[in-house]
């Protein structure tokens, strides 16, 4: 029995041991402080509570509805659109930085669908049909037509034909279109007849139905005289290139040359233009006419699809429902910086020595509205600079440096010109100086940090206009520099020194490179909110003011996102108090 009850006792001990003893993949939880400084965080941390990166999104499209250049929205819950982007093939990309905690949307207008996100990441989603009248965009707006569907059967869908085969037929049995064919005879092919896919829906034409020289297909619409359309096709070869002419006037015999189509056998070719509809012209014919075919027979060869027409009032190749401008030729986009909310930035001001860790030194609230053209080219950026909290005992200013979405510098200059609450920075290409001292920069003297005056923020606003041709993305980065020592500036983590940086004092004093301490603690924080930011008051830690704050930085930012909106309400500064 003593034995047994040994063996017993021995049996109880491990089995307690081993249901404590780690397994190896646990990690056990940062001990609480009371102070950040006390904080040990990953160098690695960015120290930015947002959701940055990008939303890549594929498609499931059984009913082979045309994507490739199809525009994509994204949208907030509140359905304002965020930003515009056309599908590249199969796939389309969004750059973002959002809320850490706020739901978005995709917007797929062609076929009316909406798709949920989370943030950054990677999707796919089904397309559907989503109604007769979405297949092919049929619809189009009365401003530049006097009919209810000016084009008709863009996509060769009637007459319904056997599938994986073609069928030569009487131009009276094919609604909308003729053609110049003395025989009167239309050629329509089903997807995948000859391993050849419709380039959207299930059917296309072929040109020149018989061997007749130039042969073309009409169509005759009913646009507004005087007004402005955007047209677009699709053309394919059906051995060698095949070419074809889109010609478009008052009738088939006077109709002028908009566009030579040539394209081989691997993909279908993409061409589009504007036309502007003479005051007196009451018909308007699209023709697309046969010139050669890489057979040499001209019955074989030249296959269409996807005709399509949208009112271009500015007459900038951009469609009227995709233009957020549509009478301004200048412009058709408009998107945001953030993508969504406002980019609140808080500094503290002592670099390269540690400071008190409040991070009201200087709080500032950026919000950039920013405008392409129809090419996607960068026009003007309009942005707003709430100064929200002074805390700081020093005079500091504020700079604006525009860079690669990497946080590298450009090496070519972008902006043409610039008014409002600016002035260029002579030290950095790409660089302005906001503020050189924010105290001469705001109407009345306040802090807002508890301590001194209070105010509701100023705001400093500007536009920078840019030069032609530039089709690329901008990081607007604000920092902070001594108003009495231009060279002294302050970074958040990741961002380098600009060219007026005094880089002998990194690694100096409590600094230990890439502007954190040797724990890895900044000296400045972002955040991305679709609410205002209520910044501690003076001299009060983030650790005391946020109690969620220590678990979001220890946890690289993977956990308790939206920290900032659960705060010790008592230490806190609340203007309305």
């Amino acid at each position: 029995m003593y034995r047994s009850l040994i063996l017993s006792f021995v049996a109880f001990a491990f089995i307690a041991f081993t249901a404590c003893k780690p397994d190896g993949n646990e990690t056990s939880a940062a001990p609480q402080v009371s102070h950040m400084e006390d904080m040990v965080v990953s160098s690695s941390f960015n120290w930015s509570a947002s959701q940055k990166g990008t939303v890549n999104l594929t498609f499931s499209n059984p009913e082979n509805i045309s994507l490739d250049r199809e525009m994509l929205y994204l949208i907030n819950e509140e359905g304002q659109i965020l930003e515009k982007l056309a599908v590249s093939g199969q796939s389309a990309t969004f750059s973002v930085e959002l809320p850490a905690k706020a739901n978005h949307r995709i917007s797929f207008p062609y076929t009316g669908q909406l798709w949920n996100i989370d943030g950054p990441g990677t999707y796919n989603f089904q397309i559907e049909k989503g109604g007769s009248n979405k297949l092919g965009k049929t619809n189009v707006q009365q401003s530049c037509t006097v009919c209810n569907s000016p084009i008709e059967n863009n996509l060769a869908e009637l007459p319904v034909i056997q599938a994986r085969s073609y069928q030569i037929m009487s131009e009276n049995l094919v609604p909308g279109w003729e053609t110049t064919a003395p025989d009167g005879k239309i050629e329509i092919w089903s997807s995948g007849f000859n391993g050849v896919p419709a380039q959207e829906g299930n059917q296309f034409f072929e040109i020149n139905a018989n061997n007749f020289p130039n042969a073309a297909l009409y169509q005759t619409l009913c646009l507004e005289p005087g007004s402005t359309i955007r047209w677009s096709v699709y053309h394919r070869a059906r051995q060698g290139v095949d070419v074809a002419r889109v010609s478009i006037g008052a009738s088939v015999a006077t109709a002028q040359e908009q566009g030579i189509m040539s394209d081989g056998t691997n993909a279908w070719g993409y061409y589009s233009g504007v036309y502007q509809v003479p005051a007196n012209q009451t018909t308007t014919v699209f023709v697309f006419e046969a010139i050669s075919t890489g057979s040499g027979n001209n019955s074989v060869g030249n296959f269409l699809d996807n005709f399509r027409i949208e009112c271009d009032q500015d007459g900038d190749n951009v469609s009227d429902t995709e233009d957020d401008f549509p009478t301004d030729p200048n412009r058709a986009f408009k998107s945001y910086f953030p993508s969504s909310g406002t980019q609140v930035l808080a500094f503290e001001d002592l670099w390269p020595a540690k400071g008190d860790y409040d991070f009201n030194d200087l709080v500032l609230a950026q919000k950039v509205e920013i405008f392409r053209n129809g090419d996607d080219e960068l026009v003007e950026a309009h942005f707003d600079i709430a100064i929200d909290a002074i805390g700081a005992g020093l005079d500091n200013g504020i700079a604006l440096l525009l860079r690669k979405s990497d946080g590298s510098f450009f090496t070519q200059e972008l902006v043409q010109s610039f008014s409002g609450d600016l002035s260029n920075d002579p030290d950095n290409s790409n660089g302005f100086i906001v503020s050189n001292d924010v105290f001469d920069d705001i109407s009345a003297y306040y802090q807002n940090n508890g301590v001194g005056p209070n105010k509701v923020a100023d705001t400093l606003s500007f536009v920078l206009s840019f030069n032609a041709g530039l089709n690329l993305d901008f990081v607007p980065e604000l920092y902070l520099f001594r108003t009495s020592d231009r060279s002294l500036e302050v970074h958040r983590p990741g961002f380098s020194g600009s060219a007026a940086f005094d880089a002998t004092r990194s690694n100096t004093l409590d600094d230990n490179g890439d502007f954190r301490t040797a724990n890895g603690l900044p000296w400045a924080i972002e955040i991305v909110s679709a609410t205002a930011y209520q910044h501690p008051k003076e001299r009060i830690d983030m650790v005391a003011a946020f109690p969620q704050f220590q678990t979001w930085a220890n946890s690289g930012g993977g956990q308790n996102q939206n920290w900032f909106e659960f705060p010790n309400s008592e230490k806190i500064f609340d203007l309305s108090n």
